[in-house]
């Protein structure tokens, strides 16, 4: 590995620029809310590991995989912001660590903070052996979650900071990059060491299969606008009120609107596709917004600029500037 450190702010919604949030990952991201968009981004590359490090200004929904031939191990330091993963909160004293390729979701709140690590597993257990004297479990697939502990977790957190700000300096000293990696790998090993498995709270089974069930009815296009309570509740082979409290404890929010934000965020993607050939309208009513001028407001309101304005933003068109989001969407 080189070292190559990047920071960046997004002060609009470009999920292109992020699906690489995480060090040779494929993560997309989806806007869950109204309001000012604000994400940082820094990524560092070191001569043993990657680190990455996302602040949302902004509530997102991110799923994809991660490195498919290194470990991604991540935290969510923050306590002003929830991170949600696998139907559950992440505590901010927990390590998730994810094999080689694994699927990878969340779900951030206004303040939420996202940290991860990519290291080679070779790498971690030769450094585990040295530190604690023994090779630490880690998992063959998928993923594995951990409580470390408020005082290990932090000590985490600390370094991949430290690490961030040596790297961020003018001319960072090749030794002392080296110097920040083996100190995070240091606080890794301790934490993985001493860190218990955390079994899967009640119910979260049932919360995952209920939250893939909506996240495949956001898929419909037009019809997922036309699905009610009821109809949901029998897709989910669950009542309204576990539907929707399953919803509130895995993302946050209820399905209905999850649901809305989704089409919203199908209807983006499409604009912003250079090849797209459909117009505004088709690719609304397609996406099950039938009220045209309705359909513009909340827009604006989530995206902060108007269906028009994208357009002509990703043809180059001249005079096209964003404006602040700052209203609720209305029903669609």
């Amino acid at each position: 590995m080189g070292g190559l450190y990047k920071d960046r702010a997004f002060r609009s919604f470009d999920p292109e620029a992020l699906l690489g949030v995480v060090h040779e990952s494929h993560i997309e991201h989806r806007l869950l809310g109204v309001g000012e968009v604000e994400i940082r981004v820094r990524n560092r590359i070191g001569p043993l590991l990657a680190v990455d490090a996302a602040d949302y200004g902004c509530a997102v929904y991110a799923q994809g995989t991660v490195h498919p031939r290194a470990l991604t191990i991540a935290l969510a330091p923050t306590r002003r912001g929830k991170v949600f993963t696998g139907g559950r909160v992440l505590p901010t004293d927990a390590l998730q660590v994810y094999a080689e390729g694994a699927a990878i979701d969340y779900v951030t709140t206004d303040g939420a903070a996202w940290r991860t690590v990519t290291v080679r597993r070779e790498v971690l257990q030769a450094h585990a052996l040295r530190r604690v004297g023994r090779e630490v479990a880690l998992p063959s697939s998928g993923c594995t979650q951990l409580e470390a502990g408020d005082l290990l977790a932090d000590h985490v957190a600390a370094e991949i900071e430290r690490g961030h700000e040596v790297a961020a300096a003018e001319g960072p000293d090749a030794i002392e990059v080296q110097a920040c990696d083996q100190a995070l790998l240091d606080a890794l090993a301790e934490a993985l060491a001493d860190g218990r498995a955390t079994p899967e709270p009640r119910g979260a089974r049932t919360r995952r299969r209920i939250m893939e069930t909506v996240e495949s009815v956001a898929r419909l296009g037009a019809q997922s606008a036309e699905i009610d309570a009821a109809a949901l509740s029998r897709l989910c082979a669950a009542s309204e009120r576990l539907v929707e409290h399953a919803m509130r404890q895995g993302v946050g929010m209820p399905p209905k609107r999850w649901l809305t934000m989704a089409r919203f965020n199908r209807v983006y993607a499409e604009l912003v596709n250079p090849r797209n050939t459909r117009s505004v309208t088709d690719i609304a009513l397609h996406w099950g917004f039938n009220h045209l001028g309705r359909f513009a407001s909340n827009y604006r309101a989530v995206f902060g600029e108007s269906p028009s304005d994208t357009v002509a933003r990703v043809r180059g068109e001249p005079g096209r500037a964003r404006v602040s989001a700052c209203r609720e969407p209305q029903a669609a």
